[in-house]
């Protein structure tokens, strides 16, 4: 079967716009300050107490003079974290509009090659909709290969035909959301909440998606949606990989979070958990041809700040997976860089939108090396001046608390508390060394072997 499957009808049970519940989204700026203090102390005794127990001769050797500096690469991504973790949260204005007559797409892209995932994704829709009808929702599944999905009023599954091409020979997801603009039958004053297959709504995720509706329609403003994505349901099965994904949600909250306050994707997007009116995407559109396809969610990010468009953060999050293997975990990471890289370097958009993600792609190229640096100085308690060894640790710091920031607000999601959850922080804390190393041979397997294929990472 190819083309559109149409199996839907309005949805019939009245939302519940009026209902407004706290949300909790395991964020707190508190515990944010607390932990970055407490490991930079950490930082700063064991470098103050390494150094007295390691003697160096008055030879000053080219390590010496250069490794006490070379941490200076892993500082401005830190600065500009830390900023993000310390922001505040903006004011809650939701509550003086009414939620618009509109409906919520949640629109999710899979090829169909893993139907038990895309079977559970869309039941966890169902049920957290039906535990909180805040507006009307349909659930519109865009796959490359047919998936048999039992028929329900809500469901409207898209197939995009083996031979269909965009005019710009787009591929991969962003050809899938290319066609999916144009079978939709949405109106354009609806919104789409874009999913991956395995993407889990929460309770906090259709709160937060209310309350950004009721201020976006109530302004006009219309500005594109991304909230934070945790990583916890596999802490069982896949803990090591789990683990390895704690910074992602960490750098949600800080670096993600902040460029949102100022209404920016200087950083680009996820490419879950985007909240976007159906009238500013298709201002845009994905046919952005092979070079935008890699990463077609950060291509479609800066094509919309060309435009003038604005971002916001949106309160709650998503749970997904993290990759099963460490080979899935390097080619993903090896993706987004070439895609980023590519994106950066040529994109169909003004340089100056284009160079913040220059700069981003160039620390991310660099600041593993920064960060491993900081491990050595910290290992060698290489001599320097105090004032160097403080912004350092500084640095490293900042890396050990972003996973442990992470962690902090997945394990809150999952429900994990008190002395149980002692022995996963110092896993954590035991294994960021590690990961450094796993996030700088995902760099390298970048650079010296790019690949511009889209490999889709087991889950």
């Amino acid at each position: 079967m190819r083309g559109l499957e149409l199996r839907a009808q309005r949805q019939i049970a009245r939302p519940r716009a009026s209902v407004l519940e706290p949300i909790d989204d395991g964020y707190s700026r508190r515990a944010a300050v607390v932990i970055v203090s407490a490991v930079f102390a950490i930082m700063i005794a064991l470098h103050v107490g390494l150094w007295q127990l390691v003697a160096w001769d008055d030879d000053v050797g080219l390590v010496r003079t250069l490794l006490p500096y070379a941490w200076v690469v892993a500082l401005p991504s830190a600065l500009i974290g830390l900023t993000g973790l310390f922001l505040g949260r903006p004011r809650d204005t939701s509550w003086r509009h009414p939620m618009p007559d509109l409906e919520v797409s949640f629109r999710i892209v899979t090829r169909g090659q893993n139907a038990d995932a895309l079977r559970a994704t869309v039941d966890n829709v169902r049920d957290e909709m039906a535990r909180r009808p805040r507006f009307r929702y349909r659930i519109e599944v865009v796959t490359d290969q047919p998936v048999e999905l039992p028929w329900a009023a809500d469901l409207y599954q898209i197939v995009v035909p083996n031979g269909y091409q965009t005019p710009r020979r787009t591929l991969f997801k962003a050809r899938a959301l290319q066609y999916a603009l144009g079978m939709s039958s949405l109106e354009p004053g609806d919104w789409i909440m874009h999913l991956d297959e395995e993407s889990h709504i929460t309770g906090s995720a259709v709160e937060g998606i209310a309350r950004a509706i009721r201020e976006e329609e109530a302004s006009g403003e219309h500005r594109i949606g991304q909230g934070a994505i945790l990583y916890h349901r596999d802490l069982e099965r896949n803990k090591l990989l789990t683990l390895a994904d704690m910074i992602r949600t960490g750098d949600d909250v800080g670096r993600f979070r902040m460029q949102h306050r100022f209404g920016q994707t200087l950083f680009g997007l996820h490419g879950s958990f985007i909240l976007v009116r159906n009238s500013v995407e298709r201002e845009v559109g994905f046919d952005f041809g092979p070079l935008g396809s890699i990463t077609e969610d950060a291509m479609w990010a800066l094509l919309q700040m060309d435009r003038g468009r604005r971002s916001r953060w949106v309160d709650g999050y998503v749970a997904e997976q993290p990759p099963r293997s460490i080979l899935d975990f390097l080619r993903q990471r090896r993706r987004w860089f070439v895609g980023l890289v590519l994106i950066a370097l040529g994109g169909p958009v003004r340089w100056r939108f284009r160079a913040s993600l220059a700069a981003l792609v160039g620390l991310w190229s660099v600041s593993w090396i920064g960060v491993t640096l900081c491990w050595v100085n910290l290992a060698l308690a290489v001599p320097s001046p105090f004032w160097v060894a403080l912004l350092a640790d500084l640095a490293l710091a900042y890396h050990v608390a972003l996973y442990l920031i992470g962690l902090r607000i997945n394990l809150r999601a999952s429900g994990r508390s008190g002395l149980s959850t002692v022995g996963l922080y110092l896993q954590q804390a035991l294994l960021i060394p590690v990961f450094s190393v796993l996030e700088a041979a995902a760099v390298a397997y970048g650079t010296f072997r790019p690949d511009t294929g889209f490999h889709v990472v087991r889950k």
